[in-house]
């Protein structure tokens, strides 16, 4: 393509499908941002938004009586109330109760009392060398005030399931008093083998039952991960402070600590990535650092890095794809693609079939994935100024034709593209927003971009006219 010219419509391939499973996607990607929970105060806004997304989605595709579709939509505008005033518990319970009205669930304090509560391990990864010594600890804590959590009458057992089986009681079922929360309890983990597990809080109202309604309220669920980890983080540890070398590929190193740590705490699910092989990959930029080489040089394909961001001095990561094409000599094109709510900087890659680098590399181009902060940023102020700051990271590493920057995204990427095109119209080449939205005041910024906009007519989530009121305009 010439500049500014828009790409073909055989490199959006793989983006249109991605609205055909943008649902199933949606709902994996809500059930692990309300998963983990790092602290009350930061995490209700966000999953206060996030929440939102998916209570409208059911709301719009559920079959409900009269009676049910309007008393939704009441709570739902409390909860949006709620939010607007930074009252984000209250639009919790709003969504909550809600919930039940959408799946016929009458709303008693047990109910409620389930809907606020949150599972926590003091460790999710677990060394296996230290089993027999150490179990963990599960913390249960409501989120948000409740108006009836005296009346609540709950029991709780705790159980280990792996590969969607039960592998064993971990604490029988007793009375959950309301009173002394959090409740804290000690397990061991009858485990002899590496691998996936979850820890499971099992809750049961009054009457010894669970609303299968909102099973959600009444299973807390806790993944874990347990394998001999900890040498490989000891050994990385202790290579990174000998090593005095300032490099750009160190940050990749000490991102992979950095989201082990994570990991344990819960803040990130320990299924998702492989640490034995992210530790290996880490020891290896490091070695090669001390070595005086330069560990990305020549690499081609798929991987993670991580940079220093200048906003706070976090360690913040990104994926990278670097198509066999590209061999220094000429520049490549630059695809930057933004994840939707609930995603990170992995999900453009690893999900929507996985043909994102596929595509890429037959089209020759390099690929970045930005994580943009937290789950929910909407790519705005330092999740904006990650965006660029990656982008800047890759064209000091490679070669890229600075006239064919293109920018797509999906879902909240959608509106991430238009946003951040719309304050830096001068970047790119053309966009892609996919089932988006944004300002249509601020579309006369982009006049003379070209713009390739897919939006499902059916979409429950985010409805087409947002997309059409851009196109529009």
């Amino acid at each position: 393509p010439q500049p500014q010219r828009a790409p073909s419509r055989a490199t959006y391939r793989s983006f249109v499908k991605i609205v055909a499973m943008r649902n199933r996607f949606l709902v994996s990607c809500l059930a692990v941002s309300t998963l983990w929970v790092a602290s009350a105060s930061a995490q209700t806004a966000g999953l206060a938004l996030s929440t939102s997304v998916g209570y409208n989605t059911q709301r719009l595709s559920l079959k409900l009586s009269p009676e049910q579709a309007k008393e939704a939509a009441r709570l739902g505008e409390e909860a949006t109330k709620a939010t607007r005033a930074g009252k984000f518990g209250d639009a919790l319970g709003d969504y909550a109760q809600g919930q039940a009205v959408m799946h016929g669930v009458a709303w008693t304090p047990d109910v409620e009392y389930a809907s606020a509560l949150r599972g926590k391990l003091d460790h999710a990864m677990v060394d296996q060398s230290k089993m027999k010594s150490r179990g963990v600890t599960i913390t249960i804590a409501p989120l948000y005030a409740t108006e009836h959590a005296a009346a609540a009458k709950l029991s709780a057992s705790v159980v280990l399931v792996q590969a969607g089986k039960d592998a064993g009681e971990l604490s029988p079922k007793a009375a959950l008093n309301p009173a002394p929360a959090p409740f804290i309890k000690q397990v061991e983990l009858p485990l002899d083998a590496a691998g996936d597990y979850t820890v499971e809080v099992r809750l049961t109202a009054a009457d010894g039952a669970a609303p299968d309604g909102v099973r959600n309220a009444f299973v807390k669920s806790m993944p874990i991960h347990v394998e001999d980890l900890s040498s490989s983080a000891t050994r990385l540890r202790i290579t990174l402070a000998r090593n005095q070398k300032a490099h750009y590929a160190l940050p990749s190193a000490e991102y992979v600590l950095a989201l082990y740590e994570r990991a344990d705490k819960g803040e990130v699910n320990p299924r998702t990535y492989d640490f034995r092989k992210e530790f290996a990959t880490a020891q290896a930029i490091v070695d090669a650092v001390y070595d005086g080489s330069d560990p990305f040089a020549g690499k081609k394909g798929d991987f993670r890095r991580a940079y220093r961001s200048t906003v706070d001095q976090t360690l913040q990561p990104y994926r990278l794809f670097v198509p066999a094409a590209y061999d220094g000599a000429k520049p490549l094109p630059l695809m930057v693609a933004l994840h939707g709510m609930g995603g990170d900087e992995n999900s453009m890659f690893d999900q929507y079939g996985k043909e994102l680098p596929v595509d890429a590399d037959k089209a020759g181009f390099i690929v970045v994935a930005p994580k943009g902060r937290d789950p929910a940023s909407m790519y705005r102020g330092s999740a904006e100024q990650d965006v660029l700051d990656v982008m800047n990271e890759v064209q000091r590493d490679y070669r890229v034709d600075r006239t064919r920057i293109f920018l797509m995204g999906h879902s909240m990427g959608g509106f991430g593209t238009w946003s951040i095109a719309q304050d830096h119209p001068e970047l790119f080449a053309a966009l892609g927003p996919i089932s988006g939205g944004g300002s249509a005041e601020g579309m006369v910024k982009l006049r003379n971009i070209p713009q390739y906009v897919t939006h499902g007519d059916d979409d429950r989530t985010v409805s087409v006219n947002s997309s059409r009121t851009m196109v529009e305009a």
